[in-house]
């Protein structure tokens, strides 16, 4: 096969609690994407127990010389119920957020507010920081439909036809598949990819799928994979490589010299983060260094043409 390389661009809590509600992690420790209750003054977010008939003020707060301070809040999360910051409300104990892309990795405080019909004030806060849950399993797909690091086989069936005493040598076809699941997400990701491949002058076909069934070609010149989210939060992508090695270059593509076919992965990001882990096909093992999976295809004996005397 000739070379190949295609682009594409591809808190300790007291007197507070939090609850997980949708996807994941804690209250103190929410997955980005997933929605969370805060309350106060009662055992969940479904019946206040005490301090009916107060005003409840929710903020968040990024400012850790004065938690009093409410941040500007550019989309490092989402209000789902409650009333947030203002003037609050009567029986507002309970607040529902989501943490979104942005605000992985950060530390951000949960202040409510309470004042009771004499105007009094107290105040309960509480340390969040949201966790970025956006992880990748890279594999490469074996010839037993298994899930791999970097497989090897050997080169395809070879077909002999005759005509006469002209003997014609097809050195057959075979299907290479990449696998890519993406897990945690809570929007869609990006990523871009390099295939390389030496040897021969075979001309690899190279497909996209995202059910593993329906194949379309890629762009070669296309700016990008977007993929969205299941409601699970995860989605899963296919690269399929298809060679034929065929008859139309003599013995060229006869295979006595091993050949390998590389797809490397780059630029992985959810909009915003990168995974917090890229694995390998175990799910548990983490790639070190580039994250890319080869498949090899072995060199075939170095059978001579039949002597005759």
């Amino acid at each position: 096969m000739k070379k190949l390389f295609i682009l594409l661009a591809v808190v300790t809590l007291t007197a507070m609690s939090a609850k997980v509600f949708a996807q994941g992690g804690t209250g103190v420790a929410p997955q980005i994407g997933s929605a969370h209750d805060y309350w106060v003054n009662a055992d969940d977010e479904t019946e206040q127990a005490s301090g009916i008939g107060n005003n409840y003020r929710w903020w968040v707060s990024d400012l850790t010389t004065d938690l009093k301070t409410p941040m500007t809040n550019a989309g490092e999360f989402t209000v789902l119920s409650g009333t947030y910051d203002g003037t609050g409300g009567v029986n507002n104990f309970t607040i529902q957020l989501v943490w979104n892309p942005i605000s992985a990795g950060g530390t951000y405080y949960l202040v409510v507010e309470e004042t009771d019909a004499e105007g009094c004030k107290n105040l309960k806060a509480t340390a969040i920081q949201p966790v970025n849950a956006f992880g990748v399993i890279f594999a490469a797909v074996n010839e037993a439909d298994e899930n791999a690091d970097n497989p090897s086989r050997c080169a395809p069936d070879i077909a002999l036809t005759a005509d006469g005493t002209t003997i014609t040598y097809d050195y057959g076809s075979d299907e290479y598949i990449y696998k890519i699941t993406s897990t945690g997400l809570y929007s869609d990701w990006t990523f871009n990819y390099e295939f390389t491949n030496s040897l021969g002058d075979a001309t690899p076909t190279i497909e996209y799928s995202t059910d593993g069934t329906s194949y379309a070609a890629t762009n070669i010149s296309g700016t990008g994979i977007s993929v969205d989210p299941d409601a699970t939060g995860q989605a899963t992508v296919y690269f399929r490589v298809s060679v034929d090695n065929g008859d139309t270059s003599g013995t060229a593509e006869e295979g006595l010299s091993g050949q390998s076919m590389v797809l490397t992965l780059t630029n992985i990001s959810d909009g915003t983060n990168a995974p917090a882990n890229i694995f390998m096909s175990d799910g548990v093992t983490e790639f070190t260094g580039a994250v890319e999976q080869t498949q090899t295809v072995k060199a075939r004996p170095a059978t001579t043409g039949i002597g005759y005397n």
